[in-house]
Formats: C-alpha cells, structure tokens, sequence
C-alpha cells in the first residue's frame, strides 16, 4: 500500500457555518485539534471533540457543521493504491495513538504548501493510521475493562523496556493486584506479567541486536539491577547469555 497526499491543511474557523453533504473519490483524515465539530457521515450525527480523528472512505457522503468559533482542526485528502480496509469509516476518539499522530503532524509540518520531504513525512503518517486501524490497538466500541487492558498495554509500552510491576500498575490505575491481572488475562489470553516481561524483551533484543551500547550500557539503561539480573532475564527467555545472544544475532 501506498499514500499520494492531495492536500493538507490546518485551520480555525472563527464562525458558525457547515458544508454540504457530499462525496469524493479520494479518502479524507479531518482531526480536531480545538473545540469540537458536528459531523454527518453514513446518515448518523456525531461530534468530533479535540483529539479525536475522523476517517473518511471514497463515496462515503459527509457534512460539517463548525458550530463553536474557534474550532480547530487539521484535514488530509489523500488517495491510496491497491486494496484497503472497508468498511464505513468513523471516529478513532481520542487516545495515545491520535495525539502522536497529531503531534508529529504539528512538530514536524510548519505550513501548508508542503516540502517534498514533509509531503513523504505526512504519507508516512498516513500509512501507519491504516496500520493501526487494521490493528488489535484499534477499538471503536470498547467495553470498560477493553479500555482498561488497553491503558495497561500503553504504559507498559511506554515504558521502553524499564522495569514496571503489577503493583506498580494497580497504585496507578487504582485497582487491586487480583482484579487487574485477572481482567488483563481474560480479555487477552496472556498474564500480566509475561506481557511485562515480553515487553521488555523485544526492547532487550532490539538494543542487543542494533545498539552500539556495550552489556553494561545496556544494563542501565534499562533498568535491571546489575549485569547478573540482566543476564537471567535474557536467558531465561532465549535460552542463552546476552553476549552469546549478541554473538548470534551479529552472525545472521
């Protein structure tokens, strides 16, 4: 798959007014950044509040209603070769996800009148949002303790391979040890703290594997206590020391 971006665009609109309700060959990305607009799409009305993203299929009939001055957002038209995803389009509310999304955009992309290598950057973007829309990450109707396994997935993640407990999780999101291991492995099948540690891992093999950082480095800056604990987790989980583990992979 591949994104050609037909235009792009950041705007306030100071006030009231609404668009047409109509239709085009092409895909379109509107996320609101301020405020909140009123949108039509597949004959059902919603709002668009900051932070959330609104997907938009070719042919899909839609309308605006900018009724709250000051409303800010930024839209993508873009076409897409080859088979995608069906389906009606709609909202991906906001989340971790979209505000990366959004700040990447706003970091990295000044005006509108793109530079070849803004223009790459943004249909970049717009080829990981269709990843993540395909993906597990991606829940339009998430039930309660959905949206909870997903809050622990992030901040493990976020982690980038320190060290995080199972109590450590609880104290923040309020919850027992029991209840939160207990919803984590019923809706994904897996226990808390393997997920934890396979976590963790991949950061392990990725710096082992693609880092120039020696054992020791390595060792700080994830967070293990000292070279020993560091050489246990690696071999429990792939059998061999770290330095083997290394010694392989340079091998391949």
């Amino acid at each position: 798959m591949s994104t050609n971006l037909l235009t792009f665009y950041k705007t306030v609109r100071q006030s009231a007014g609404k668009t047409g309700l109509h239709s085009h060959p092409f895909w379109q990305v509107e996320l609101a950044t301020r405020r909140r607009i009123v949108y039509t799409l597949n004959g059902e009305s919603e709002a668009l509040n900051a932070g959330d993203m609104l997907w938009i299929p070719p042919y899909r009939e839609h309308q605006f209603c900018y009724d709250d001055p000051g409303t800010a957002w930024i839209s993508l038209k873009f076409e897409r070769s080859g088979t995608d995803i069906a389906g009606p389009g709609g909202v991906i509310r906001k989340s971790v996800f979209t505000e990366k999304f959004s700040a990447s955009l706003q970091t990295m992309v000044t005006g509108t009148v793109l530079r070849p290598y803004e223009k790459a950057f943004v249909e970049a973007l717009i080829d990981a949002l269709f990843i993540y829309l395909r993906s597990d990450d991606n829940g339009h109707a998430e039930d309660d303790a959905s949206k909870l396994v997903r809050t622990v997935s992030d901040i493990v993640r976020e982690k980038n391979g320190k060290p995080v407990t199972v109590d450590e999780l609880a104290n923040r999101l309020s919850y027992t040890r029991s209840h939160l291991s207990n919803q984590f492995k019923q809706h994904t099948g897996e226990n808390l703290k393997s997920f934890i540690d396979r976590v963790r891992m991949e950061k392990v093999k990725e710096m082992l594997q693609y880092s120039e950082f020696n054992i020791s480095d390595i060792t700080e800056e994830l967070g293990f206590k000292d070279i020993f604990s560091f050489s246990r987790f690696v071999k429990r989980t792939t059998g061999v020391g770290p330095r083997e583990f290394r010694r392989r992979s340079d091998g391949m």
